[in-house]
């Protein structure tokens, strides 16, 4: 074999030119066999061997072997799995080891007026049971969430007291009706300051949607009443402003002003019938100059369409759906009860006030008006327990409206 370098002749078999060094024939793997071409190969197989080849003349001339290259990749590869796996495993980890809600843990929410607020439902109390304790950096964080709207309030942190976990939640300031905000509360593990729920649900509860229709028109909204206000939200405020014009009744009735009398009763009649009441006038001019202008809000507490009849339909309605709950019947029947109380009061009001304006100068029963005025508005008490309860004779609008957001009450249950 002639040596194209320096023209030397070597043996046919000799790889590297005996004269100056040259290669001047390929070197074969250690253990291969040469391979003649008896027959044509598919692209592939040629390609694959095209390959072969070249990983062989760079392992000789000294280039970078292709199989290693292959393992680098193939090191790689594994890395980066291994941080995915790593990562992932973490997020499992997290996930199998948050504190899972005991099948006796329990929760209640107890829907109230926040501080200097009335009539809003806009604060809320809760209490939970059976709940084990976060991990550490962990936390549990409440929510009330709107599904339809997609929306969550966030209602803060419980805090761990006396083997349960508690949560006093006392508005936005802004007087915002919780009835009004969502239909559902959860319970998330959280960790660090978070805006809205990432973290696994741990428990949560529902309003029942057919029953919570009426709740709602109860203590959020009720589209026939002025403002669209909640019906016993409207029957004690008018209550409220029947006691207070009963009060100032009695001290022009002292006086002796027969013209005031006059102005007043009317003022209490129109509170009681509204502005579709069949004794319903318009105060004179000369009320007006005397400073009694007071009329209501015009719906009534009594008649087929006042607060009074409207409250006992609504509790009526929402304990009867297939979704409520024993809890929404007994307090809807508390209601009724308190109803009840406030028609019978108010029907004697309202006849002791009309023979009133028959007789200006018979100021005899003023004082009936008064009593039963305040009656009507904060109940009264009986049976000497020092509270107003929800039962015949005793309840009144302020109890209604309590046993009304009592009727909200949510149960909150583990979620697997």
């Amino acid at each position: 074999m002639i040596c194209s370098q320096c023209g030397a002749t070597n043996p046919n078999d000799a790889a590297f030119c005996g004269n100056c060094g040259k290669q001047i024939k390929r070197l074969q793997a250690i253990g291969a066999t040469a391979r003649y071409k008896t027959e044509p190969r598919d692209d592939l197989h040629s390609v694959r061997s095209s390959h072969e080849s070249r990983d062989r003349q760079n392992s000789v001339e000294g280039g970078p072997p292709r199989g290693n290259f292959r393992r680098v990749a193939l090191f790689a590869v594994l890395i980066l799995l291994l941080i995915v796996g790593a990562s992932a495993g973490a997020i499992v980890f997290l996930k199998k080891n948050a504190p899972p809600a005991r099948a006796s843990a329990n929760g209640q929410v107890v829907f109230i007026d926040g501080q200097n607020s009335t009539g809003h439902t806009d604060a809320l109390k809760m209490m939970i049971n059976g709940l084990q304790m976060p991990p550490s950096g962990f936390q549990y964080d409440a929510w009330f969430i709107n599904e339809q709207a997609e929306q969550s309030v966030p209602l803060g942190t419980l805090l761990a007291k006396d083997s349960a976990f508690t949560l006093n939640f006392a508005g936005d300031g802004h007087h915002t009706n919780l009835l009004g905000a969502g239909n559902k509360i959860e319970i998330t593990l959280e960790q660090g300051d978070v805006k809205l729920p990432t973290g696994k649900v741990i428990l949560a509860g529902a309003f029942p949607p057919l029953a919570f229709v009426h709740i709602k028109h109860l203590l959020f909204s009720s589209p026939p009443t002025p403002g669209q206000i909640g019906i016993l939200v409207g029957l004690q405020d008018q209550t409220q402003l029947l006691n207070s014009q009963a009060l100032a009744l009695r001290n022009i009735a002292a006086s002796g002003n027969v013209f005031a009398i006059q102005c007043m009763a009317q003022s209490l009649i129109d509170i009681i019938e509204g502005a579709h009441g069949p004794h319903f006038q318009q105060l004179s001019r000369q009320c007006v100059f005397l400073n009694i202008t007071t009329t209501g809000d015009g719906f009534g507490l009594l008649g087929p369409n006042s607060y009074v009849s409207r409250a006992a339909e609504h509790a009526s309605l929402a304990a009867t759906q297939s979704d409520a709950t024993d809890n929404i019947r007994k307090h809807a029947g508390d209601v009724e009860i308190a109803t009840n109380n406030i028609k019978g009061w108010v029907t004697t009001i309202e006849q002791d006030v009309l023979n009133l304006l028959t007789n200006l100068n018979n100021t005899t029963h003023v004082q009936e008006i008064v009593t039963l005025s305040d009656q009507a508005h904060h109940g009264v008490d009986i049976d000497g327990d020092a509270q107003v309860d929800p039962v015949p004779g005793e309840a009144g609008a302020i109890t209604a409206y309590v046993h009304g957001q009592l009727m909200a009450t949510l149960t909150l249950v583990p979620v697997p």
